[in-house]
């Protein structure tokens, strides 16, 4: 076991390594002519006065598509706001250029023998700061244990409280569940109050008040078993919640005093460093989250502290986002960057980038589509291969029964609709940056075993199930005779599914491509495509409000599960409620149980392989479609800016001019 995680970390030292020489580089040069862009009208009147203009400084220009949906820790779930959070705030580690943690907020720290107690030693004087850049208090050890536990209150339903099992923190795993149990239950009391008949549309198998009628009763009854559950336990559910309250004190995570942060786990975590570069595990100040109050702390810029590299000044949606240099940051003399000053623009289209690019506007522009044949072989460009995958979350057991769960929740509609898809066109024909089509879920190249000759997981499920490729891969006329038959047990003979996506070129592209492969391939399917903007989607995909939902998922850290357990039923990303205990029994153990045994690494890797199997080719729960991978025009005279495996894309303290 020891053998296949430290060949797991090097392995992903291998892919930071390679990305300080291919990754995004991103391109600042000011000169006079290269002004900031953003036109907001009263931009200049915002400005600090002692902000210079953007051509005297050492700025890093880029440009988002998409708004910030929140600036919470223990909330955000998107990469948009790590990339903030994860610039903006300090945590116990950093990721460095090549990728491995370095101390950030850690002094020293020790770890005992058995792997199990982590003590984290805090530099001291290490201050938070305002908006402003003025001093507010010490960043303290009672910061970490404040944030963390706020994944926990059930009050704010952080999708990631599945932390404190990943971490395998004592008695974190009991505090989840409750947690999760808590947070489920509400959720679908609060669909079923909502629940409208008005929401339904006569069909020709059945009226809009009989769908109602049918959704209502099945939402009553998941209701009903969730809080007979609750209350056969503790006696109802405010009993449940002054249960959890306890539950969390006892959770192993603890201030020793205002400089020692100790962690407690259950069992060995050799990539638990790496996670504590995660933003879901930094810290926040109890004091100032008080004052400020929760309905606004983390809403606006000013209502936030800052202990990272930089302070985020001005948050101004769907036009800029400007953060500028800490100067109160203890390694402050090393961060080069004085700003980094974001447009925005909504859903820009990939000709718009690239021609802000090529006009020096902005210093990185992705390529796709028709700009990979005119730019792809310029020397700024650079391809970049990722871990992320892109997929379709699908939502068969969540939410009021409706015609299109209905015939989702049989497994032959779910394969048909994978089968039913040519993945390569959109890798091939959309997108053009090497991406590669997947029929798996666990990407290619990022974990290996060194008890099967060092291959990856992929190859290790050719192997033993053939699914190097994934698994139900392109087959139109297998799906026609699934779809089929799914549709005549049910006594269907049409429905319609919603896709719902967010507003970018190339979404709308992959997402037209799919429905036009699904109404070809399966008889009586038709797909209508809703644009939802990000934050709502984020909403939406968290309660469970859709029936397919094309998203991505990106490693926490560097090991399968990150990818599988997102699908065990107390997972807070498993949104489509997909439900398999044998499933969940697998990853429990290969996490936290006896498959963490170092003599049955090989058993593990391969039971991990397995899962993925059943996942997939028996159960389809979700759709994968592609492994991605990124072309840029990256300016060359920007360093160090590597696109990291994990956590946020980006860690601006160690971009520098050349």
């Amino acid at each position: 076991m020891k053998k296949l995680l430290a060949l797991l970390l090097v392995l992903t030292m291998t892919f930071s390594l390679a990305a300080c020489g291919n990754k995004d580089k991103e391109k600042t040069t000011p000169s006079d002519n290269d002004k900031t862009v953003t036109d907001n009208g009263d931009k200049d009147q915002d400005k600090d006065k002692d902000q210079t203009a953007d051509d005297e400084k050492k700025v890093l220009r880029l440009l988002d598509v998409t708004n910030i949906p929140k600036l919470i820790t223990w909330q955000s779930t998107d990469n948009i706001s790590f990339q903030i959070l994860g610039n903006v705030l300090g945590g116990l580690f950093i990721k460095g250029v090549d990728g491995t943690p370095k101390e950030d907020m850690v002094d020293t720290y020790k770890v005992s023998e058995d792997g199990l107690t982590y003590t984290f030693n805090l530099k001291k004087g290490v201050q938070w700061v305002t908006i402003d850049g003025e001093p507010y208090g010490e960043v303290t050890a009672n910061d970490f244990v404040f944030a963390w536990k706020k994944l926990l209150d059930p009050a704010e339903a952080a999708q990631y409280a599945s932390l404190f099992e990943t971490c395998a923190i004592k008695n974190g795993a009991t505090a989840f569940k409750l947690q999760n149990e808590i947070v489920t239950y509400e959720k679908n009391d609060k669909s079923l109050k909502n629940l409208k008949v008005e929401d339904y549309e006569d069909t020709d198998e059945a009226t809009a008040k009989e769908q109602y009628d049918e959704a209502k009763k099945a939402l009553e009854e998941k209701v009903t078993t969730l809080l007979a559950d609750l209350e056969g336990t503790y006696g109802s559910v405010d009993k449940a919640k002054e249960k959890l309250v306890e539950l969390v004190e006892t959770v192993a995570i603890s201030a020793e005093d205002d400089y020692t942060f100790k962690v407690e786990l259950d069992a060995p975590v050799p990539y638990l460093i790496d996670l504590l570069c995660f933003p879901a595990l930094f810290p926040a100040n109890e004091k100032f989250y008080n004052e400020v109050g929760a309905d606004k702390y983390g809403k606006s810029a000013k209502d936030f502290l800052y202990n990272g590299a930089f302070i985020f000044k001005e948050w101004k949606i769907s036009e800029r986002h400007y953060l500028v240099k800490n100067e109160n940051y203890w390694d402050a003399e090393n961060v080069y960057l004085d700003a980094i000053d974001s447009r925005v623009i909504e859903d820009a289209n990939n000709d718009t980038r690239v021609n802000m690019y090529l006009d020096g506007q902005v210093d990185r522009a992705p390529l796709a589509g028709e700009n990979v044949d005119k730019y792809g072989n310029r020397p700024d460009a650079l391809l970049l291969p990722e871990s992320g995958i892109q997929y379709l979350q699908i939502n068969p057991w969540n939410g009021a029964l409706t015609p299109a769960r209905k015939v989702l929740q049989d497994v032959r509609a779910r394969k048909a609709i994978n089968m039913a898809i040519d993945k390569s066109y959109i890798t091939d024909i959309v997108l053009k940056n090497g991406s590669v089509p997947t029929d798996g879920f666990v990407p290619s190249g990022f974990v290996a075993s060194a008890n099967h000759d060092g291959k990856d997981f992929r190859e290790v499920a050719e192997d033993l199930y053939g699914g190097g490729k994934g698994y139900n891969t392109y087959n139109p006329e297998e799906a026609t005779k699934l779809w089929n038959e799914a549709m005549n047990d049910l006594g269907m003979t049409e429905v319609t599914i919603d896709l719902m996506l967010g507003g970018r070129e190339n979404d709308k592209k992959n997402a037209t491509h799919i429905k036009d492969e699904m109404e070809k391939n399966l008889p009586g399917c038709t797909v209508e495509i809703s644009t939802i903007p990000w934050g709502e989607r984020l909403d939406r995909t968290a309660k469970g409000d859709f029936i397919m939902n094309w998203t991505g998922w990106g490693p926490d850290y560097p090991d399968s599960p990150t990818f599988l357990e997102i699908f065990t039923i107390d997972s807070e990303y498993n949104n489509g409620k997909y439900n398999n205990p044998e499933y969940d029994e697998v990853l429990k153990s290969a996490k936290t149980g006896e498959l963490t045994n170092p003599s049955r690494a090989k058993e593990r890797f391969e039971k991990l392989v397995e899962i993925e199997k059943i996942l997939l080719e028996d159960d389809q729960a979700v759709i994968p479609m592609y492994q991605q991978s990124r072309l840029l025009l990256c300016n060359p005279k920007v360093k160090n800016m590597t696109l990291q495996q994990s956590g946020a894309d980006y860690i601006y303290k160690w971009v520098k001019f050349e």
